[in-house]
């Protein structure tokens, strides 16, 4: 008796090698899918950089929001500021207070200042001037932070931001380093092989903060030989000569200053003249309305960005000291309420014009702001912003006056303060004015609400 039958062993031997065939194709199958999805894997891991350093860590912060297709980033204003070398506050610049709708970043050079659904970007470089810069996105909030686009982070941190979605890399490149990454490519000053060698290269760069924020517009302004001149960071190619004593950037219309003979103008980075050099001193006082300040034979004036004349340089003083009144969230001291000019004459009187030139006040009032502050946790006022009026005095006595020239009390400064005080943790200012001798205190802007104002 036969214990096997042949006909099954044989069959069962040729059922072997189509099992190992079916379990060869199974793995070279499950071998390609895990080759996909770690290709996939890799394509979906995002990859920062900062300067060409690898940074992660940001990667963990970021908002990535599909849009028609692709993937928009946005960056948390507070948290990216460690990475970039800048303190993060919360609340406002100028009232230092709690409000959680508002941010600030800083470094040693500039404060740049955000608020939420808000697409104006405001910076400072503690000096009472300036920039007022449109952003492409309002900011807005997530989380209990504060968002903004890349354009943003451009434009607050002096950084280029790049992120390509299809390979999930982000580059974030800092002005310095851009500044020496081009300088080395050009071969300039301390980065060329005559400077390695102790060859005596008198090329070198501005040192100037504000001066190296041309480099986002693929510009270096370059010193030789005591000289500066503007050349091309990719190419070289000079854009201004290099014939002046002295050139700075104006990162807010991209123009740069120069001196010459002793003189100041505006050049434009096409060589063309914005503005004379004829004055002692030029300074941008608004960029939002393309105003320079402009100082001549010791007198000072106003002139457009385009060459202008507004107001003849024939002043004793234009703009005014407003750190008495920081409390107020007063941002520009020359332009205030962002039509109103204060200027003061060779008598030391104070009149008012408009950002046209045209005069709303006559030169009779002896100050602006009140100086006195009789409430206690007060603060002098300068304006008030709500109803777009200033406080302006006469003889130690207050009127408030808007933005056409109207005085409120008609002819008469009855007022002896009007100061205001500020809730902490919303930023939200009250305020008041006293008269008959102080003995009087009225809530103003329920006030001018009351008056029909």
């Amino acid at each position: 008796m036969e214990l096997y039958d042949e006909n099954i062993i044989n069959k069962k031997k040729s059922k072997i090698p189509m099992i190992i065939g079916i379990l060869i194709v199974f793995l070279i199958i499950v071998t390609v899918a895990i080759i996909y999805g770690i290709m996939y894997l890799k394509s979906t891991v995002i990859t920062a950089r900062i300067d060409g350093q690898k940074k992660n860590n940001i990667v963990e912060i970021l908002y990535f929001k599909e849009e028609n297709g692709s993937s928009k980033v946005y960056i948390p204003i507070r948290k990216v500021a460690k990475f970039l070398g800048y303190e993060d506050y919360r609340g406002d610049y100028k009232i230092k207070s709690e409000d959680d709708s508002k941010c600030y970043v800083k470094n040693e050079y500039e404060t740049a200042m955000f608020s939420l659904d808000s697409d104006t970007l405001i910076k400072t470089r503690g000096d009472s001037d300036y920039e007022y810069i449109t952003l492409d996105e309002k900011v807005f909030e997530k989380d209990g932070e504060l968002f903004t686009t890349p354009t943003g982070i451009e434009k607050a941190f002096n950084t280029l931001f790049e992120y390509n979605s299809s390979s999930n890399i982000i580059n974030i490149y800092t002005m310095e380093y851009l500044n020496q990454y081009y300088a080395s490519k050009l071969k300039i000053g301390e980065y060329s092989q005559q400077a390695t060698s102790g060859s005596n290269n008198t090329e070198k760069l501005s040192d100037d903060f504000t001066d190296k924020k041309a480099i986002f517009e693929n510009m270096i302004i370059l010193q030789k030989d005591k000289l500066y001149g503007v050349i091309d960071a990719t190419t070289g190619k000079s854009i201004l000569e290099n014939k002046y004593e002295d050139i700075k950037y104006l990162p807010a219309t991209e123009d740069f200053l120069v001196k010459s003979n002793g003189k100041v103008g505006v050049l434009a980075k096409d060589s063309s003249t914005k503005v004379r050099v004829v004055y002692d001193e030029i300074k941008i006082m608004d960029n939002q309305n393309g105003l320079y300040l402009v100082k001549q034979n010791n007198l000072y004036g106003v002139v457009s960005t385009s060459g202008k004349v507004i107001i003849a340089p024939e002043y004793k003083k234009i703009g005014m000291d407003i750190t008495k009144f920081s409390q107020n969230g007063i941002e520009n001291q020359y332009v205030l309420l962002d039509e109103i000019i204060p200027i003061m004459n060779s008598n030391d009187l104070w009149g008012l014009f408009n950002i046209k030139g045209e005069k709303i006040k006559d030169f009779e009032l002896t100050g602006v702001g009140c100086t006195t502050n009789l409430a206690d946790s007060a603060y002098p006022a300068l304006a008030i912003p709500s109803y777009k009026m200033l406080v302006v005095e006469k003889d130690k006595h207050y009127n408030l006056i808007t933005t056409k020239g109207e005085e409120i009390f008609k002819s008469s400064y009855v007022l002896d303060a009007v100061y205001l005080k500020t809730n902490t943790e919303n930023g939200e200012n009250k305020f008041y004015m006293t008269y008959n001798n102080n003995s009087s205190i009225v809530n103003v802007e329920e006030w001018l609400t009351s008056v029909g104002r």
